[in-house]
């Protein structure tokens, strides 16, 4: 029980610690560049490191995610990202998994390009993972958290001035170790800027 206690004070003051950085990060002297958001899919992980069907996590997901850039070759992207619940039935049984997971990355930009730009990543992974398991009018709720490390690589492709497409992929180090590949649109803040007295795009 105090060992429980103990990871949920710390996993509350990891979080509070994610929330500072990323409220703080538009006033340090880099600027936010661009946000935006895609999905993916990722390999998955077992609750509890149990493997069995009821205990999957789900494979696909959405994320929404933001580059701050504060020199030229050196990014920071803070992301959150909402698994699609696995679900699993047996018998009088219902299964589900749920995952939210929050990062904070930096990008290595190795070349700075019109079209493409590449990078190298690695951050901090929280994930936050519910099991709730219905058995005729009983529900059994449980949760878990990890902490991880993410190692990857990624590239921007600008299409338009005000629009990129990135394509990111990583590993997570942690006891719900995963591989993921995620794809998405940026939108370029510098150029809504420019543009916010046009009316529009």
């Amino acid at each position: 029980m105090i060992i429980l206690i103990l990871k949920r004070n710390l996993m509350k003051k990891i979080l509070f610690a994610l929330m500072v950085i990323i409220i703080t990060l538009p006033a340090v002297s880099g600027q936010f560049t661009k946000i935006g958001g895609g999905t993916g899919f990722t390999s998955g992980y077992y609750f509890h490191e149990t493997e069995n069907d009821y205990n999957k996590s789900g494979h696909f997901f959405a994320s929404l995610k933001g580059i701050y850039e504060i020199t030229v070759p050196i990014h920071v992207s803070p992301s959150v990202t909402f698994f699609i619940p696995h679900v699993y039935k047996a018998f009088d049984s219902k299964y589900t998994v749920n995952t939210l997971m929050f990062d904070i990355n930096g990008h290595y930009v190795f070349n700075s390009l019109d079209k493409f730009e590449f990078y190298g990543l690695a951050g901090l992974d929280v994930i936050l993972a519910w099991k709730r398991e219905k058995y005729l009018d009983e529900v059994f709720p449980e949760s878990d958290n990890a902490l991880g490390l993410n190692l990857g690589l990624g590239s921007y492709m600008k299409m338009t001035e005000q629009f990129d497409i990135y394509v990111e992929a990583k590993y997570i180090l942690s006891k719900y170790g995963q591989f993921m590949l995620n794809a998405g649109v940026l939108i370029n803040i510098d150029w809504l800027k420019k543009h916010e007295d046009t009316g529009g795009l």
